[in-house]
């Protein structure tokens, strides 16, 4: 987006947070930025405008167009955009967007298949649970897999919701989130798992690209890698399952990112993000099917509306984030990367801790990002790959007993 800025004869300033937030550490492409508006509470749409409003009393600049990458910048974005009366989503699409019941609730009214929801809020707690019934702990307006979780009886559910409520406080001022909204839903029982990145525009919603997705054992659900293209007959059809979930929740700017999960060959809509997808995986699209994703989105938030351009299979793209064994790091060893690698990169160093579990978006050590050109018959298990790179990179004191971390597939 900041190279779709430039093309465009745009500055870009971005909105940021003093120190590191979100457990990553800030990527190098930042460094690109023509300069930084940094405050705490940024997400709160008053503080975001606040703080938007002095920058151009101090350099005497206005925003010709706010950009979302996230869905947590969405409500701060769109106090900004009217102010400056500037293209961005309606308050009613974003609120579909980001509280996932009232999103089930449209979707559900479209047609599409979800997953029905059983308890919220005050009667998560009080959930009676049927016999040998497993279902799934929810907080409802936040993401990056953060509290969710597979339970089955009261005491599971408990520890679900005191894990989850320390991680919701933890982010409920940063992220300007609501650590109440809490719920239950129906446990679909399946390992594949899609996302489809879909372009959209005030007459059509257009899908790019479908990605398979690799998730962390159970009972926590942590993307733990992605490949594109996915492989399966299904395609086509999950492109229009995904095109019209963005059309029920009214989407008609930028691009979007649907979660499916596919049971017994039937689509089940996750949920919906009116923002592109996080994990690298707008680069692996682009690496792989040749789809700039990153230039569609911003340019339509200054009413510049492309056609999708035609796809050019380049080969297949794949991430897949660094879990290493419980424990702290005392040491990172240069390793030699096998042939297929594209990028490497570490979230944490000496002296960090890594938890047992791959939970969420806190609890990866890293990413290795993998292409293979079209040309390339024997691609490898990349998952497994990524899992002998973690062993081989980092030297962990432990700091309790527990297996090696594995992943489905």
């Amino acid at each position: 987006m900041l190279c779709t800025a430039r093309a465009l004869g745009m500055a870009v300033v971005v909105l940021a947070y003093p120190g590191e937030v979100l457990a990553q550490r800030r990527r190098p492409a930042a460094s690109l930025a023509d300069d930084y508006i940094v405050s705490p509470y940024l997400l709160d749409p008053v503080r975001a405008l606040e703080a938007v409003k002095h920058y151009e009393r101090k350099t005497g600049l206005t925003p010709a167009a706010v950009i979302p990458v996230n869905d947590f910048v969405l409500e701060a974005g769109s106090a900004i955009a009217r102010q400056y009366a500037i293209p961005f989503h309606s308050d009613a699409v974003i609120l579909r967007c980001r509280d996932k019941l009232l999103m089930k609730t449209e979707l559900a009214k479209a047609g599409l298949n979800i997953a029905p929801t059983l308890a919220v809020n005050e009667g998560v707690a009080n959930y009676v649970f049927k016999d040998q019934e497993k279902v799934i702990f929810k907080p409802s307006v936040f993401g990056g897999s953060g509290g969710v979780r597979l339970v089955s009886n009261p005491q599971e559910l408990q520890v679900a919701i005191n894990d989850a409520a320390k991680l919701l406080h933890k982010y409920k001022d940063i992220l300007y989130i609501d650590p109440e909204r809490i719920h239950l839903e129906a446990f679909l029982d399946s390992e594949l798992e899609v996302s489809v990145e879909v372009y959209c525009r005030p007459d059509e919603c257009k899908a790019a690209a479908v990605t398979h997705k690799q998730l962390s054992p159970r009972p926590f659900f942590a993307e733990m890698g992605h490949i594109v293209p996915y492989a399966g007959f299904d395609y086509d059809a999950l492109c229009m399952t995904a095109e019209k979930a963005c059309r029920a929740l009214g989407i008609e700017r930028g691009v979007s990112h649907v979660e499916i999960k596919i049971v017994d060959g039937v689509p089940f809509i996750i949920e919906v993000g009116a923002r592109p997808a996080g994990d690298r995986i707008i680069d692996l699209v682009y690496r792989s099917l040749g789809i700039d994703l990153y230039a569609l989105h911003a340019k339509s938030y200054c009413d510049i509306w492309d056609d999708m351009p035609l796809i050019k299979r380049r080969g297949t793209a794949a991430v897949a984030f660094l879990k290493t064994a419980p424990g702290m790091i005392t040491r990172i060893n240069p390793i030699a990367l096998p042939e297929g690698v594209h990028e490497l990169s570490l979230y944490k160093g000496v002296g960090d801790v890594s938890d047992r579990d791959a939970q969420n978006f806190e609890t990866r050590e890293g990413h290795v990002e993998w292409f293979w050109p079209i040309e390339y018959q024997d691609k490898p298990d990349f998952m497994l790959q990524t899992a002998r790179l973690a062993a081989d990179l980092f030297e962990i004191e432990q700091t309790e007993p527990g297996p090696a971390p594995s992943f489905t597939r």
